[in-house]
């Protein structure tokens, strides 16, 4: 569970440094032109990292459940 939860938390910062990451090629809310490419890119892997972080998340809780469960 604790591999898991460690996972969430390595998630969550790759998660964060693609946002900076974007944020850095936009002139406010807007992508500059010639950055679409990189853009698209960086959304594609954000869309990976969250899928990841929502399988270690919910293996976390799986382990959570079987063990506060117990020996019913």
């Amino acid at each position: 569970m604790s591999c898991h939860n460690h996972s969430v938390d390595d998630f969550n910062l790759q998660i964060q440094m693609n946002e900076l990451e974007m944020s850095m090629l936009c002139d406010g809310d807007e992508p500059v032109p010639y950055h679409n490419d990189k853009v698209d890119e960086l959304e594609q892997k954000k869309l990976k990292l969250l899928l990841g972080k929502r399988f270690h998340q919910n293996a976390a809780r799986a382990y959570w459940y079987y063990l506060a469960r117990g020996d019913k």
